[in-house]
């Protein structure tokens, strides 16, 4: 025979405290109630001695949540979103909701068909990074359905979101390599890419003004390799080579290593959105990194107080970015 399920009413007698607080510290639904560290430590304590589970569709019926929470980006290819994926999973659990995660592809025909799907399957709310080059319909959500948009600038006037301050870290950036005596600036962009790209695109042109030859080629690394191969044949080819995202900044890599040039000693370069070679090539590669930690604690906060108060003013966040720099940038 099975052995009998353990109930809350069970952890509630063992502990000599109310089934209601055993059950807001367990699901983490505290609404406005406060407990000490020791009262929740010792009601997870005894759930995990007693073998408690959650009956999550009976909590479900009672409370018309699932806590469950959508997350549909286009791939998870990007170093980024595979960081972002983490960091929301783990803030989102820290509040008791799991992560359901889809893939558009960057297909933006599919992602009303995906978002029906996510609502179908239970969702509470959807974090959104939409395809590029893409406004986010709020037909695609039912009215009053949380939902916050992450990292598309631009995308979202009607939902709250969370992105980078790409336009200050860019210009930024340019200004350090201004002071080191660069004038001749190639910039590696997508030719109609998102928002993020334009703006870093504007925080150099801010800065080195005509002094830039801006490459527009798909933001793919194959096509930045090539790109790379012909500009830097050229004559007069620039001291400094920036690429506007992950995929262009490892088409650039690969471009360079093809012509059997070094960076740092005859082309300095800098690269947006930070990934595992950038700190592992020779020279170490100088980026600008987008602040996982915080848009995952941005965005789940948003989504949090939007599945609390669905008809909460919309807010915008804007989070600044990291710049590490590193030696494949010099002084001409």
């Amino acid at each position: 025979m099975r052995p009998a399920r353990v109930t809350l009413a069970d952890l509630a007698r063992a502990l000599d405290l109310s089934t209601c607080t055993v059950s807001k510290v367990l699901n983490r639904s505290f609404d406005g109630f406060s407990y000490s560290t020791e009262t929740i430590s010792r009601v997870e304590a005894m759930a995990s001695k007693m073998g408690y589970t959650a009956n999550a569709q009976a909590r479900s019926l009672r409370t018309r949540r699932t806590q469950l929470v959508g997350f549909l980006l286009p791939t998870a290819e990007i170093t980024l979103f595979g960081a972002l994926t983490d960091r929301l999973e783990q803030e989102l659990r820290a509040h008791g909701y799991q992560l359901l995660i889809v893939h558009s592809r960057n297909d933006p025909k599919a992602e009303p068909e995906l978002i029906a799907s996510l609502i179908a399957h239970g969702a509470d709310g959807l974090i959104w990074i939409p395809s590029r080059e893409k406004k986010v319909d709020p037909a695609a959500l039912r009215p009053g359905f949380p939902a916050v948009v992450l990292d598309r600038p631009g995308c979202a006037s009607a939902l709250p979101f969370v992105a980078t301050e790409n336009r200050e870290a860019a210009r930024a950036l340019a200004e350090r390599a201004h002071a080191l005596g660069h004038r001749r600036v190639a910039l590696l962009n997508a030719p109609a890419g998102d928002l993020s790209l334009r703006e870093r695109y504007e925080g150099f042109r801010e800065v080195f003004g005509r002094g830039i030859r801006k490459v527009e080629v798909a933001n793919e690394a194959e096509a930045a390799r090539a790109a790379v191969a012909g500009l830097l044949r050229e004559p007069g080819r620039p001291t400094l080579l920036a690429a506007l995202s992950e995929p262009l900044a490892i088409g650039a890599v690969a471009g360079v290593r093809d012509l059997g040039l070094a960076f740092g000693e005859a082309l300095s370069f800098v690269a947006f959105d930070d990934f595992p070679l950038a700190a592992w090539w020779t020279p170490r590669l100088t980026v600008v990194r987008q602040d996982v930690d915080r848009l995952a604690a941005e965005t789940v906060r948003l989504l949090l107080a939007r599945l609390k108060d669905p008809a909460a003013p919309v807010e915008s966040v804007r989070v600044p970015a990291v710049l590490e720099w590193r030696e494949s940038v010099v002084a001409v």
